[in-house]
């Protein structure tokens, strides 16, 4: 059997299991009891979790689950939404991905759902992209009130609109999500988060102990991707590449990665190490990462010129000479070979005298012949009776010459 026929195969067979517990027999009833909206809630969150554990078959597995609850919530009867537990689930339902018509729906009926009318409306605003509105309807709800399932959605929709103006504060609704729903896709999330947060106002503490704890307990997550892209932005807006001292703090955070993305990160540093002018940096990104980059690849190329960039002293002059040697431009870009070109000319000015600026005849310079001074003033007597004299000389000189 192909491989993919065995993934389709486990997919249904996990599928079926969902379904089957999502439909329980009562005794030796032939009519099976009607789901629950918030019984269905959990096994969602149940999904997300293998999810965050990197589980591809429970992502698809979820989607097929969100379907069928937008589906079947459709069709619920208004009593069904009195009971707390299911009107909560369904503003769960809509922050998990699920469709925003069923919140639409359950605001039309008369009584309304047994649930804070202000918790669907800033569900509704969040998922709509309405971010004013998701502070004006959720700015007074405090999380830790609400049942930790919902409480941890809220405490990440209301990071989410405040991170760009008032990052401090996102922080603390981020570490509010984690604490209500440790294990979960919401703690994942919230992590990614904080990562980059702490980048954002600068705090390296919080940043390191952050990023260890998402490694050491998400890093298979199916989103991992997106914490690797928070990580690098953090690298620059911190500055790991422009000093000495926060490097160092860096690699031992660096040894958590795999092979592929440490080369990668290294790569990020040793470039914004060359533009920052920070040589050692770049001698010790370059060093750590040579042996991870595959012989002839793009990568590696980047790595030699980088560290030729930084060994321009004189007794690296033939260090640094075979490095650019050993590179190939065709496997560079424009920007690149812009670079490469800037540091064979450092190199060349190492190498040779300095040439003299313009118009100064310097001690290393060749004999070139200079116009007049325009002033005639700056001409003084002692250099007239100069002038006088090698005048004479040359008449002198011709007279014995013929």
């Amino acid at each position: 059997m192909q491989s993919s026929q065995c993934h389709a195969l486990s997919f249904a067979i996990v599928l079926a299991v969902l379904l089957a517990l999502l439909f329980p027999a009562m005794g030796h009833a032939s009519e099976p009891m009607p789901k629950q909206p918030y019984e269905m809630v959990r096994t969602l969150q149940s999904l997300q979790a293998k999810v965050a554990e990197g589980n591809s078959h429970a992502l698809k597995t979820q989607r097929a689950l969100l379907l069928e609850m937008d589906a079947y919530f459709q069709v619920l009867p208004a009593e069904t939404w009195q009971e707390p537990r299911n009107a909560r689930a369904a503003i769960v339902h809509v922050l998990s991905g699920g469709h925003p018509k069923i919140v639409y729906r359950l605001r039309a009926f008369d009584p309304q759902p047994a649930v804070d009318a202000a918790l669907m409306e800033g569900a509704l605003a969040y998922v709509e992209g309405r971010e004013e509105d998701v502070v004006a309807h959720l700015g007074d709800i405090d999380p830790m009130d609400l049942p930790s399932a919902l409480g941890g959605h809220v405490a990440l929709i209301k990071a989410a609109v405040l991170v760009k103006e008032q990052p401090a504060e996102a922080m603390e609704f981020l570490s509010v999500a984690r604490l209500l729903m440790p294990g979960t896709l919401i703690e994942e999330a919230a992590l990614r988060r904080e990562v980059f947060v702490a980048g954002k106002l600068g705090d390296i503490e919080r940043f390191q102990s952050l990023s260890l704890r998402y490694l050491r307990r998400f890093r298979g997550s199916i989103y991992a991707g997106d914490f690797q892209r928070r990580f690098s932005l953090a690298l620059d807006s911190l500055g790991f590449g422009e000093s000495e001292g926060k490097f160092a703090l860096l690699e031992s955070l660096l040894a958590e990665f795999d092979e592929d993305t440490r080369r990668s990160l290294y790569l990020r540093l040793a470039r914004t190490a060359v533009l920052s002018g920070q040589r050692d940096i770049v001698e010790k990104a370059t060093d750590r990462a040579m042996s991870l980059a595959m012989s002839g690849s793009h990568e590696e190329a980047l790595f030699k010129l980088y560290r030729a960039g930084a060994l321009v002293e004189l007794e690296d002059i033939k260090q640094t000479r075979n490095l650019l040697w050993s590179i190939d431009e065709n496997d560079l870009s424009r920007e690149e070979k812009d670079l490469m070109a800037a540091v064979y000319r450092v190199l060349n000015s190492v190498r040779s005298w300095p040439a003299p600026p313009e118009g100064i005849i310097g001690e290393f310079s060749v004999y070139e012949k200079m116009a007049p001074p325009s002033d005639e003033r700056w001409v003084l007597p002692v250099m007239s009776r100069a002038d006088d004299l090698i005048s004479s000389t040359d008449e002198l000189l011709a007279k014995i010459g013929s």
